[in-house]
């Protein structure tokens, strides 16, 4: 199981930064950050974020989640293969179609064609799409679930609802479930592949390393398990 943490964005990008050195310090796996385009956020270019993060750390990159629906989806492509060149290994990313009507019109779209935007712009970005691992964020649509099966992606849903993983799980050849989750214990209830715990400072990310570290005294890193870890400047 990988185990990491996740930041909606509302922090300044450097506070953000912070706690991504922070969880590489804590030996944990992943660090994931949100896209968002109003305030309080500040994570309105997470492939820029993830970048420089990259360039402090040794974990593994992501998102939670990357908007499918508004973005083009060449330019999302073009830019999270050039992140996946710079940390090779190390990124993936997940997506997501936004919950936020002003956004969705901000960018000349309407939010009741959310789902058929998911659909459409994921086929257009699959076509040009050769670089790391797709997981889509369900909450409350099963057919994003049927989505991730049909293309064998993985799934990420939030602890409190997890209701089509198992449509997702009956469907796909290679399941693999992502959780974000409010705390460890809340996100462990779920056996997850990947869990990613919500933090919003680099106390947080002490207090969840510090739990792992208990939970599993003999616990390696899935980043160590391929790389030898290495001193970097802060």
């Amino acid at each position: 199981m990988q185990i990491g943490v996740f930041t909606a964005g509302d922090l300044e990008p450097a506070g953000i930064v912070a706690l991504a050195v922070a969880a590489d310090e804590a030996g944990l796996d992943v660090f994931a950050v949100g896209e968002h385009h109003n305030p309080p956020y500040n994570s309105s270019s997470p492939t820029t974020l993830l970048a420089h993060i990259a360039a402090r750390t040794t974990l593994r990159l992501s998102t939670a989640t990357t908007l499918i629906t508004t973005n083009d989806p060449a330019r999302l492509a073009a830019e999270y293969a050039t992140l996946a060149l710079l940390a090779p290994d190390r990124t993936d990313l997940v997506l997501g179609r936004g919950n936020t009507a002003k956004v969705f019109g901000w960018f000349g779209e309407e939010i009741e064609y959310g789902l058929p935007l998911t659909i459409e712009h994921y086929a257009a970005f699959k076509a040009l799409w050769r670089g790391t691992y797709v997981w889509h964020a369900c909450t409350r649509s099963p057919e994003i679930a049927d989505l991730a099966a049909e293309h064998d992606d993985g799934l990420f849903v939030f602890a409190g609802q997890t209701e089509h993983v198992s449509r997702y799980r009956d469907q796909v050849a290679h399941p693999r479930i992502g959780v974000l989750a409010n705390d460890l214990d809340e996100g462990l209830a779920h056996d997850p592949d990947r869990l990613l715990v919500k933090v919003g400072s680099p106390a947080d990310v002490e207090e969840l390393g510090s739990a792992v570290c208990s939970a599993w005294p003999d616990r390696r890193s899935s980043r160590d398990e391929r790389r030898p870890r290495r001193a970097l400047p802060h």
